[in-house]
């Protein structure tokens, strides 16, 4: 006699639906977008813009105040947006599913043009210059 056979019969955990009203009220208030939270820590996140978009004040005024923590919490948080560690209200960003490979993506095509272009040293040699 099979094992499985003596489990009793339950309906799929895909089958099983939660409650309209726990339902109803996670639609009901808006989720911040991954895709503006991707392209504002890409821009500007060394300012904070992705903290302050997802309601951290608080660290995204210590963002702005350290240019990003000089650049390496910039690059964290570009990282943690990415890989759908950044939540709103307890909740995954919405339509990170839809657009994470077009984020993982374009962010390594940036990546690449920048290197190509010598751009770190373009940066260096404008703020180095004199007014």
């Amino acid at each position: 006699m099979p094992v499985s056979s003596l489990a009793p019969d339950r309906p799929s955990s895909d089958s099983c639906q939660r409650p309209d009203s726990v339902n109803g009220s996670a639609q009901e208030h808006a989720n911040r977008s991954f895709f503006v939270t991707w392209v504002l820590s890409l821009t500007l996140g060394f300012l904070g813009a992705d903290r302050f978009y997802t309601g951290r004040f608080a660290t995204g005024g210590l963002k702005l105040v350290t240019l990003g923590g000089l650049g390496l919490w910039w690059i964290a948080d570009l990282v943690i947006v990415m890989a759908g560690g950044l939540r709103y209200s307890d909740r995954p960003l919405s339509g990170y599913d839809s657009s994470k490979e077009i984020a993982w993506i374009a962010t390594g095509l940036l990546l690449i043009v920048g290197y190509s272009l010598r751009l770190d040293q373009v940066i260096a040699g404008l703020l180095t210059q004199p007014f």
